[in-house]
């Protein structure tokens, strides 16, 4: 089991890291803060800790390292698994994480824009696995390292690594999460007929 140290962390993480909304001044109880913006965020996103992967495909670089598509089938792969995909993201660049997002064949949560910064290293720290383009300073494998957080840098692999190679490492990384192995696929829920009558 890693350790969770969100406690000592969550001020350093929360400032340190690219914010996925504008900044908010920060509490006095930023703990209590950082639980609550989780929580919110959870329940109305429907989170499940024990399956979570999250996918950042953005990049502290001019280029890239991996285009959508791949993104996009590895993501595939992994919630055919059991695993719940969520693709995260900075505002700023939407159109890359809405072209993961609309290039992939199955559903996942799209938490690009809406984790709050108090959120962002808790979400980080629950995920069985964050993959992400690079590391750099402000990214949330700089998080996912200080957390604990079993992670891929594609950066640190040739550019021309395709989905399958990875999807082999993530379940790799994902076998070695104790108790996590996924249940049913993740589906959205889509109401009965009789539920929208």
């Amino acid at each position: 089991m890693r350790a969770n140290p969100l406690s000592t962390l969550s001020d350093d993480l929360a400032t340190a890291l690219v914010p996925d909304t504008p900044s908010v001044t920060p509490c006095a109880n930023a703990s209590r803060d950082e639980a609550a913006a989780y929580d919110a965020l959870a329940a109305f996103h429907g989170i499940e800790r024990e399956r979570l992967v999250l996918i950042h495909p953005g990049s502290h670089h001019a280029a890239p390292a991996w285009p959508a598509q791949r993104y996009a089938d590895l993501a595939d792969q992994l919630a055919a698994d059991g695993w719940q995909i969520a693709i995260v993201g900075d505002a700023p660049d939407p159109e890359r994480t809405a072209g993961v997002l609309g290039a992939m064949q199955t559903a996942a949560l799209f938490l690009a824009g809406a984790v709050a910064p108090a959120a962002l290293p808790r979400l980080i720290a629950n995920a069985r696995l964050l993959v992400s383009d690079d590391a750099a300073a402000s990214s949330p494998v700089a998080a996912a390292r200080a957390l604990g957080t079993p992670h891929i840098v594609l950066d640190e692999h040739p550019r021309d690594t395709g989905s399958d190679a990875i999807a082999a490492r993530a379940r790799a990384a994902l076998s070695n999460t104790g108790g996590a192995h996924p249940g049913e696929p993740f589906t959205l829920h889509m109401p009965a007929p009789h539920e929208s009558v």
